[in-house]
C-alpha cells in the first residue's frame, strides 16, 4: 500500500494527517525556543516545564475557594491581592488521577493578553536556560496527544505551551451548554 492509498483510507488518513500536523507544530515551536528560560515544576511524580516569560508570579497556594458544579480540573478561586484567579489542576486534563492540593503546593500564575490562570503544582524546581531540543511526546506521535504539550527533553520533563493551553476548548466552562 503506498502513501496515497493510506491517506485516502477513511480510517488511517485522518490519523496520519493529525500525527504529521502535531509533529510539525512541535518542530516549529522547538526551533524558536532553544536558549529561552524555562520554569520547571513537579506535578505528581512527573516534571513539567513552561517558558519563564509566561509566568507572571509564583506563590504558595494558600487558601482557595472551591466552586460547585465545575469540572474536576478547577480547584477553585484564589484571591491574589484583590484579583480572583482560577486555580487549575492539570492532572485531570492530562488523564492523571486528581488529588486535592497537598500542603505546600505552589501556584504558578500564567497570563496571556486577555486572561490569567493559576496552575497548581506540587513544587517549583528551577528556572534555567533550555538548551536541548525536544523530542515529540509519545502521545503526540500516536495521534492522541494534548495540543499544549510541546515535547519532552532529555531530563524527561514535558514542556507545555501556555498559549495553546489558554486556547484549549476543554478549559471553557459554559453552564448553558452543560445544562442542555
Amino acid at each position: 500500500m503506498d502513501l496515497r492509498q493510506l491517506l485516502e483510507d477513511p480510517e488511517t488518513g485522518p490519523v496520519l494527517v493529525a500525527r504529521a500536523h502535531a509533529l510539525a507544530l512541535q518542530e516549529d515551536l522547538v526551533a524558536g525556543e532553544l536558549g529561552a528560560a524555562t520554569l520547571t515544576f513537579r506535578l505528581g511524580g512527573s516534571s513539567y516545564s513552561l517558558p519563564a516569560t509566561a509566568v507572571r508570579e509564583v506563590q504558595a497556594l494558600g487558601t482557595y475557594t472551591p466552586l460547585p458544579a465545575v469540572p474536576p480540573f478547577i480547584c477553585g478561586l484564589v484571591n491574589v491581592r484583590g484579583r480572583l484567579i482560577t486555580a487549575i489542576d492539570l492532572r485531570p486534563l492530562l488523564g492523571l488521577p486528581s488529588d486535592p492540593p497537598a500542603p505546600g503546593a505552589m501556584l504558578l500564575i500564567i497570563c496571556n493578553d486577555e486572561s490569567e490562570l493559576g496552575l497548581v503544582t506540587d513544587n517549583v524546581v528551577a528556572v534555567h536556560g533550555h538548551t536541548t531540543t525536544l523530542a515529540p511526546a509519545p502521545s503526540a506521535a500516536s495521534g492522541h496527544g494534548v495540543a499544549w504539550i510541546r515535547g519532552v527533553d532529555a531530563d524527561l520533563s514535558l514542556h507545555l505551551d501556555p498559549t495553546a493551553l489558554f486556547a484549549d476548548p476543554a478549559l471553557v466552562v459554559n453552564a448553558e451548554a452543560d445544562s442542555q
